[in-house]
């Protein structure tokens, strides 16, 4: 089985920062919120909801820890 990553969930320390941030900064909100789609990908891949390939899974699963690193960064440079 496999488990959304929910940005408010893993950074609770940062809950409503996270908020006020995509509220507050469309740049910010679209890094989330294509972190967001990134991780729905993931898991209905690895739910066997659609055909995929190692290489593709991985190359998703990197670009969502990029785009989380850059999301903790903005979140702890402001």
């Amino acid at each position: 089985m496999t488990a959304e990553h929910n940005l408010r969930e893993e950074f609770r320390e940062y809950g409503d920062a996270l908020t006020e941030r995509r509220k507050s900064d469309p740049g910010f909100d679209g890094l989330v919120g294509r972190y967001q789609e990134l991780d729905k990908q993931i898991v209905d891949l690895e739910s066997g909801d659609q055909p995929f390939d190692d290489e593709t899974l991985g190359r998703l699963r990197r670009e969502r820890v990029l785009l989380k690193d850059k999301i903790v960064q903005q979140l702890t440079a402001a």
